[in-house]
């Protein structure tokens, strides 16, 4: 992002590289298309960020941002990348909505336990308490 201007009111997807969150992925593209906005893919990293810039990131954040902006890319969606590097997965799910003005948060979500149609994961389930803006799950 460094020299480049940052991208608001766009729809963010969240991706931890699992074939379920491409899933999300594929969805929110599909959003961003027809609702003529732009795309911010982002994943959470665990730690301090080692340096400015995707290309200091390890090799899997690294695929699980190209997994988006190849998607984008291939149905004409204007796309930006974020490694956010965070204490939770949800925090900084939250600190990118709010500092991008994302329109809503498309996030993938595994069912848990023997209930697990109904329950959804707890990283999900924290966005979804605190998100002050819409969230779509996808399962």
């Amino acid at each position: 992002m460094d020299g480049v201007k940052q991208l608001t009111d766009v729809i963010q997807v969240c991706t931890d590289g699992s074939q379920l969150s491409e899933k999300g992925v594929d969805t929110a593209v599909e959003l961003a298309k027809s609702l003529n906005l732009p795309l911010l893919g982002m994943t959470a990293v665990s730690g301090s960020s080692v340096g400015t810039g995707l290309e200091n990131e390890d090799p899997k954040t690294q695929a699980r941002l190209k997994y988006i902006s190849d998607a984008a890319q291939a149905a004409g969606v204007q796309c930006e990348l974020v490694a956010e590097h965070c204490a939770a997965p949800w925090q900084g799910i939250l600190a990118v909505a709010q500092r991008y003005d994302a329109r809503f948060i498309v996030m993938a979500s595994r069912g848990l336990g023997s209930l697990g149609s109904l329950i959804l994961g707890s990283e999900t389930q924290k966005v979804l308490a605190s998100a002050d803006r819409p969230v779509l799950v996808i399962r």
